[in-house]
């Protein structure tokens, strides 16, 4: 009779520790469910977070280029302004020099006839040459 109340007692202790050991694997079964599923959850959101980061960057990169593309249309038509404003100013600058050249001319004539004068003169009259100038004041 000993025997059998000790199996009485023996299973129930025994059908407890299983059922103890049944809960621990539940529970560890749950924890590594929960960190499983909050590693994904973090990889999602790192993943998002890549993504948004990235399309970040080439919204910023197109914008930049489209920046760069602006200015430079922009230096283009001022370039092409400043080309057509010289190009205008070509032919003032050719009349002057020309206007300033016919003004040379004119004085070499000019300064070419008053020696040719000066020369018939000092021809005309033997003993004129060479000209009585006074070189000092004092002679």
């Amino acid at each position: 009779m000993a025997q059998a109340e000790q199996t009485k007692n023996n299973f129930p202790l025994h059908q407890y520790k299983k059922n103890v050991e049944i809960e621990k694997e539940k529970t560890l079964a749950l924890i590594n469910a929960w960190e499983e599923n909050e590693k994904a959850k973090a990889q999602t959101k790192a993943y998002k977070e890549l993504c948004s980061t990235e399309a970040w960057e080439n919204n910023m990169k197109i914008s930049l280029e489209l920046d760069l593309k602006k200015m430079e249309e922009k230096i283009e038509v001022e370039k092409d302004e400043y080309s057509k404003r010289f190009k205008k100013k070509i032919p003032e600058i050719e009349k002057i020099a020309e206007a300033k050249r016919e003004k040379i001319e004119k004085q070499k004539e000019q300064k070419s006839i008053n020696l040719k004068k000066i020369s018939e003169k000092l021809s005309a009259t033997p003993n004129a040459y060479p000209p009585k100038t006074k070189t000092c004041g004092c002679f």
